[in-house]
């Protein structure tokens, strides 16, 4: 049997590895991305059922394996019970197969890393992902003026990073930068270099948002921030420090809409339309239509996860002439494929996970997760991320290191 050290080291070296491969891969969306994914995430649920199981009965009953039990055990079982009876029932079981084992490799790593990873470990997976945002937020800002080739993004003139779509890097970046801000605006350490790379990476991941030019991660983003910046207000801090981070943040932000004006102009722009009576959503009005028939000739069951493309067509609208895969709404894409009781769990999941990050004696680590949590929620509302391989592994490291520091500080 391996030293603790070394199996603690193995896990964060494999987790660290996912988190840098994951986004580079175009976010993880083909199969020959997602197969090493996969396999090093069970291999991470491998090593700790085996440490589970070598140390049952050889260790003193002070020192054994023990599974945390905490709040989202249930909502999380019921949800992977919904996900099995749906293939069970499924239109098209091939999708849903592969579809059940990517939802049972999300809930293996949260409880490794709920059950196996400190403190420590928290953080060095969390300097991973930061470090990863700002690289690939350098490398889309190089690509979007001109220095490097971005003939794969679509559209085109969004930026996208080594994603194919803007609004799924837009989605990585929301669940990134809170948690930057966060420990900058409450590190206990006086370090100037840290500070400063710290600001760096703000200011970095920041700028590549705005050009992924996603109204929908911006309007996400920016209601979560400002509901963790309540909550920070009401947190032990001394007054002085709350006016500077207020006064810094306003700061960033008419910095950055001033140099980048036209483009956020731009956009908001096409929301004008709304009062005319233009569907300015993208065909997302129509695809809900269709959705809302899908749940209503199988309300209970659904078609089966991850069937939704196979059982659109029959209820495909009037108008709609493209293929269409996703719902662009998560909440009602896993009514349509697990039943209608499926988003009440989903909800139920994010709702315990921002409860528990976001209380006035969180610690930043627990804030900036649980905010970055609450914005990939919000964006669920009109996007696909929870398909987005890359992103999804982010947003359940989140909830895992949220409740993991929630159930540390009650300890």
């Amino acid at each position: 049997m391996i030293s603790t050290e070394i199996y603690k080291n193995l896990l964060v070296f494999m987790l660290a590895a996912v988190l840098i491969f994951s986004p580079i891969a175009r976010g993880t969306v083909r199969l020959w991305s997602m197969a090493p994914v996969m396999l090093a995430l069970y291999a991470m649920i491998f090593l700790r059922l085996l440490k589970v199981v070598n140390t049952r009965g050889t260790v003193p009953a002070p020192e054994k394996t023990q599974r945390r039990v905490q709040s989202l055990d249930i909502p999380i079982a019921v949800l992977a019970l919904l996900a099995t009876t749906s293939f069970a029932f499924s239109i098209y079981k091939h999708d849903s197969f592969y579809a059940l084992l990517r939802l049972f490799a999300y809930i293996g790593l949260y409880y490794v890393i709920m059950n196996e990873f400190d403190h420590r470990m928290r953080k060095r997976v969390i300097w991973v992902a930061i470090s990863v945002g700002s690289g690939l937020s350098l490398y889309g800002l190089l690509q979007y003026f001109g220095v490097f080739d971005k003939s794969w993004w679509y559209p085109p003139q969004f930026l996208a990073a080594t994603y194919v779509n803007h609004n799924h890097f837009a989605g990585y970046l929301e669940l990134v930068i809170p948690v930057a801000l966060s420990i900058a605006v409450r590190r206990k350490s006086e370090d100037i270099v840290y500070g400063l790379c710290l600001a760096a990476a703000i200011v970095v991941m920041s700028a590549a948002l705005l050009l992924t030019q996603s109204r929908g991660a911006w309007i996400s983003l920016g209601a979560s921030i400002a509901i963790m910046l309540m909550a920070m207000l009401r947190s032990e801090m001394s007054l002085a420090k709350k006016s500077l981070v207020v006064a810094c943040l306003l700061l960033a932000v008419l910095a950055l809409l001033y140099f980048s004006q036209d483009v956020v102009t731009t956009r908001l722009e096409t929301l004008s339309g709304v009062s005319s009576g233009e569907d300015v959503s993208g065909g997302r009005l129509k695809i809900w239509q269709g959705a809302m028939g899908m749940i209503k000739a199988r309300p209970l069951l659904g078609v089966g996860i991850s069937n939704f493309d196979s059982g659109f067509y029959r209820y495909r609208p009037t108008g709609l002439n493209v293929r269409v895969v996703y719902a662009h709404n998560d909440y009602l894409q896993a009514a349509t494929e697990m039943g209608l009781v499926a988003p009440v769990f989903m909800v139920w999941i994010f709702a315990l996970t921002v409860s528990a990050g976001l209380k006035k004696d969180a610690g930043p680590y627990a804030f900036g997760c649980a905010t970055g949590v609450l914005s990939l929620a919000i964006h669920g509302l009109v996007d696909f991320n929870f398909h987005i391989t890359a992103n999804m592994i982010v947003f359940v490291i989140w909830i895992a290191i949220t409740m993991g520091e929630s159930c540390d500080q009650r300890a």
